[in-house]
């Protein structure tokens, strides 16, 4: 691959780390954590590129313009059958597929995972994954009329809470609508490390019909949780009685840690 490519890609790919850093995009696809990282990145790239082309345009003003470049042994040190330039090629052809994610962050901008993925995922929850079916106690919860939860929260205290703190509490979860047969939940994806190991949290919404609100729709939910609803036969997805539904814009960090 000529060196030139190469700045062009080392440009590109850097660039596009800092505009998803620097705008807040990269909170679609990676933990908040990983932002400084990002920046990081792009700025090494972009500095890679800065030198390499600094060192191309003082190399080109120091040669005389009537010096024939020195030959290059395309014959792979005279040895037969070795296609040195079929090796250029293909590692040029590969070198370019790093456009790709490029142009999808400049031109697409690909959204956060939404619906699809929560039905095409284990219909367990979250809590099915990581803890035990032993009850536990845990932290007391705050005072209040309405008290704001996470998903991953509600769920795991609606499914081994012994305390029972949650029974009789009105709650307000944030999360996107999903349609799921004659079902609706209120769903929300939790990620280890980036979206790729996303996996989804799910509360089956009860009491007040949702049916005019497509998949994906970002809403408050408030209601109160349907005591002995989160069980083994059915994953331990808790139901949530709704007192209202209000839409909401998604959130700057849609995913939940």
């Amino acid at each position: 691959m000529r060196r030139e490519t190469q700045n062009v890609l080392l440009v590109l790919v850097g660039g596009a780390l800092l505009k998803i850093a620097l705008t807040g995009t990269y909170l679609l696809y990676v933990k908040p954590s990983h932002q400084y990282w990002l920046i990081a990145g792009g700025v090494v790239m972009l500095l890679l590129a800065a030198v390499s082309i600094t060192r191309d345009l003082v190399s080109a003003a120091r040669t005389p313009r009537d010096q024939p470049l020195p030959a290059h042994d395309h014959a792979g040190g005279g040895q037969p059958g070795h296609d040195h330039a079929g090796e250029h090629q293909h590692s040029a052809r590969s070198a370019w597929l790093l456009l790709l994610p490029v142009l999808a962050i400049f031109l697409i901008a690909p959204p956060a995972l939404g619906a699809d993925s929560v039905k095409r995922a284990d219909s367990g929850a979250a809590v099915a994954r990581s803890a035990t079916t032993d009850s536990a106690l845990y932290p007391d919860l705050p005072p209040g009329d309405v008290l704001p939860l996470g998903m991953a929260d509600f769920a795991s205290r609606a499914a081994f809470d012994r305390s029972r703190a949650l029974e009789g509490r009105t709650v307000r979860l944030t999360g996107f609508i999903v349609h799921d047969g004659d079902d609706a939940y209120l769903a929300r994806l939790s990620i280890a490390c980036c979206a790729a190991d996303a996996f989804p949290v799910r509360v089956r919404l009860d009491g007040r019909s949702v049916d005019n609100l497509p998949n994906d729709t970002w809403v408050d939910a408030v209601g109160k949780l349907a005591p002995g609803s989160a069980t083994k036969e059915n994953d331990f997805i808790p139901t949530l009685s709704l007192l209202g539904v209000t839409p909401v814009p998604q959130p700057e960090n849609p995913y939940e840690q």
